[in-house]
């Protein structure tokens, strides 16, 4: 599958063993960006060695090249259960902005619509980049909540989020993305539950403020 970005041609191609360093590379980088905006420790390229080879072996990872041959951006498709999944997307930064995450979206959408009508994602919420990107693919529904414990009862580095009747905690990441209407929506949610407000209390104003709006329409 070829295109032009910018006057440039970019190959998205099918990655096999050959192409394990490239790929190497580019899913390091995948994992640097993502642990560096969660404020984790990062791992070196050879951490993700392992994973790698085991992910050209049994799943299917597509790969973005330049006309130069250099790998700029990857997807991975795997098969759980006889469901198909996208695990991740990256393009490297400096291609970013320019169709090329599209272009390899529609890759892994064509071979997946071959043996499934249905693909799947999951999305970190802290994420506004991913987030956004993936609804402008056109996804949008949404199956599951993936919940957490922490044992010790520490919720440090967390911030509440309304969902539905619940307010639930989301991990705080070190470098957040949030536009200010949404840093001030967060931040006011937390006040809020800091002043002794539930999920319940915090609807019942969401829904009364809706149905006023909707009066005045």
């Amino acid at each position: 599958m070829d295109s032009n970005v910018e006057g440039k041609r970019i190959v998205i191609k099918k990655a096999d063993k050959e192409d394990l360093e490239g790929f190497l590379d580019l899913y390091a980088g995948f994992y640097r960006d993502l642990r560096l905006r969660q404020g984790l420790r990062q791992h070196g390229r050879e951490k993700y060695r392992g994973d790698v080879e085991r992910y050209l072996s049994m799943d299917k990872v597509f790969l973005a090249e330049t006309d130069k041959g250099e790998a700029i951006g990857f997807i991975r498709v795997s098969e759980r259960e006889d469901c198909y999944w996208i695990e991740e997307l990256y393009v490297k930064p400096m291609h970013r902005g320019k169709g090329v995450g599209r272009r390899l979206v529609e890759k892994a959408e064509n071979y997946i619509k071959e043996h499934d009508p249905d693909v799947y994602i999951m999305v970190l919420p802290q994420d506004r980049r991913a987030m956004g990107f993936w609804l402008h693919q056109g996804y949008s529904l949404l199956n599951t909540v993936e919940l957490a414990k922490n044992l010790d009862g520490n919720k440090a580095g967390t911030r509440p989020i309304p969902l539905l009747g619940s307010i639930l905690e989301m991990y705080r990441w070190a470098k957040e993305d949030y536009t200010p209407l949404e840093k001030k929506y967060l931040e006011l949610v937390e006040e809020f539950q800091k002043r002794g407000g539930g999920g319940k209390e915090l609807l019942e104003i969401f829904v009364n403020a809706l149905e006023q709006h909707f009066s005045k329409v």
